[in-house]
């Protein structure tokens, strides 16, 4: 990937609404922004932190809808068998251009292991948010070797 389509890429993440609903409530995370209604949720749950991560569409590579929902079904049970909760989560684009990506708020696993289920996906990064803090994406080594691949 050169680097102005690194930056897109970057820019359509920070563009992107993760919404997931709880106890009744939808709730939006996004990039570099704090949601106090979410932090409070997250914290009344004793969690330090929550990943967003999907299986869809691994590479930023369009996939077939039946691909990315069976890859999705596997992110499900590895998830379960590991112990964690989660939550759907749906990420949806401001420009509409990306269709909407379906995952999981995943809570009770450290971010370097989210990172490391992200890259068995074959994902570019996740998107994590704590309380007291705006949401930020952490990037998976992925990312970075797909920026270095065209250097």
């Amino acid at each position: 990937m050169d680097l102005s389509g690194f930056i897109r890429l970057l820019e359509a993440y920070r563009d992107t609404r993760y919404l997931f609903a709880a106890d009744g409530i939808e709730h939006e995370v996004r990039i570099d922004r704090r949601n106090p209604q979410a932090e409070a949720w997250l914290a009344s749950r004793g969690e330090a932190g929550a990943g967003f991560i999907t299986a869809d569409n691994p590479r930023s590579r369009l996939t077939p809808a039946a691909e990315n929902a069976a890859a999705r079904q596997r992110l499900a049970e590895v998830v379960l068998r590991r112990g964690a909760g989660a939550v759907p989560h749906t990420g949806a684009g401001t420009d509409g251009e990306w269709p909407p990506e379906h995952g999981l708020l995943v809570l009770g696993l450290p971010v370097t292991d989210l990172i490391a289920l992200a890259e068995d996906f074959g994902q570019n990064a996740i998107v994590w948010f704590a309380p007291g803090r705006p949401a930020r994406l952490v990037p998976t080594r992925l990312l970075l070797e797909a920026l270095r691949a065209d250097a």
